[in-house]
Parts: structure tokens; sequence; C-alpha cells
């Protein structure tokens, strides 16, 4: 697990929010607006390809005519179980349908040769074969803050970086049009490189096949916009930044 990985670090965790507000702090970067931020906070993860904290969570949901929105840091689900109209009940295991037609139409099954519960997921709803009541899942989540911002590892290196690249992101634009002078942005370019360099030495894996869809996924969460999509296949597909709740 990228957990034990990020635990031989140094054991300490921080929130990417932290290091946002604080680019947002500085005078250089009054005008810059919280999405621009995130979506160059986003583009340094996947550049340095660092790890992430990982968790496994249960929570209990409300299925109401048959559906209930899934958490927006799930990962992967692990297993899903119906506990009843008041959610005391003996729980009952659900499995996901094969059924190519589940998600149309009254799916709930009440006969006695067939007291199986399923579900299928999709556009970030999960869709269940009972109308009503309770469900419990568990489920591998990207850890959170209070807040909602992800957790990342408390490297020095890592987190003066991501403030440099930042800074860096949003001044070259301006740098370009004459309104930044010339020391101020190759320090700040100097800088950048430098810590970088010193990220991706200190932090970075090797064979992450899924940082595309883990991406996407932060994207979601960083920015708060909507929940997860599809799991299965629509969670690693590209989300556009449009505005911060």
């Amino acid at each position: 697990m990228l957990i034990n990985f990020i635990k031989m670090v140094n054991g300490k965790l921080v929130s990417v929010g932290n290091i946002i507000w604080k680019v947002m702090r500085n005078p250089l970067t009054q005008d810059i607006s919280y999405e621009q931020a995130a979506e160059f906070a986003l583009e340094f993860i996947k550049l340095v390809n660092a790890p992430l904290s990982y968790s496994d969570e249960v929570k209990s949901l409300t299925l109401n005519e048959y559906k209930t929105y899934l958490p927006s840091n799930v990962i992967n689900i692990r297993g899903v179980r119906y506990t009843g109209i008041d959610g005391c009940q003996d729980p009952i295991a659900m499995r996901y349908a094969t059924d190519l037609y589940h998600i149309n139409g009254d799916t709930e099954d009440t006969s006695d040769c067939n007291k199986e519960y399923t579900y299928v997921v999709q556009n970030c709803v999960l869709i269940a074969s009972k109308k009503e009541g309770y469900i419990d899942i568990s489920y591998n989540a990207i850890s959170l803050d209070d807040e909602g911002f992800p957790l990342i590892p408390d490297n020095e290196s890592y987190k003066v970086g991501l403030e440099y690249f930042i800074l860096h992101k949003y001044l070259e634009p301006l740098w370009m049009m004459g309104k930044i002078q010339d020391k101020v942005f190759n320090y700040i370019e100097q800088k950048r490189h430098w810590y970088l360099g010193q990220a991706e030495n200190s932090m970075k894996l090797q064979g992450m096949d899924h940082l595309e869809s883990m991406m996407n996924a932060l994207n979601r969460i960083i920015i708060n916009d909507q929940a997860h999509e599809n799991f299965y296949k629509k969670f690693g597909e590209k989300q556009y930044i449009k505005r911060y709740h």
C-alpha cells in the first residue's frame, strides 16, 4: 500500500489546501483564483508522481428511489450490504449486478425464489435493487483533511516545490507581457527547478499505472465541484475545473 511508503518518509502528512492558501496569500498572487491555484497543484502532483495517503473506510448511506450518492473520495468499492428500512436489521450482503437492465424501471425483486440484493454504479450514483432503506459501503479512499483536501507526505522539498511551481505557472504569462520584472521571475524560476528536482528524487514512485485516474479523482476532490464518476468506468475520465463552492 502507498500509505506504507508515506510512513517510511517521515510518518507525517500535510494538507494540499495549506499550500494552496499559502500561495494565494503571496503579494505576487493577489489576483490568482482558487481554481487556477488548484489546477497548478494538480499538475505538480502529476509531474512528481508522489504518493498519496489512502485509507479503508465504511460509511452508511440512505437509499432514496433506489439511488444514493457515493462519497467523493472513493477509489474502489470493496463491498456493499443492505441494513434495512431503518438501518437496524441484520445486514444482507449485496453483489454487483450483471443484469443489463438493472438500472431501468422497478428493480426490486420481492419473490421468495430470489433473495439476492444487487447494485450497480453509474455517474457517482449507486443504484440498488431496494427502493428505500440504508446500506453500508466499505471502500478504499483518498485520505482527506477536515475541509476535504487530500493529504500528501510532509516532505519539505515537495511542499516548497509545490509552492514555487504554482507561483511560476501563474507569473509566467504576466512576465511574458512585461508585467513582472526579470529579476523576480528568474528567482522564482530557479527555485521552481531546484525544488521540483529535489521533490522528484525523494518522492517519485515507479509503476503507478493508474496515475491518470488518480489525478482526475483529485481534481474532483480539490475543486469539490461534484462527486466522482462511475468508479469502474468514469472515475478516470477527464474532469475540467469549473468553480469552488
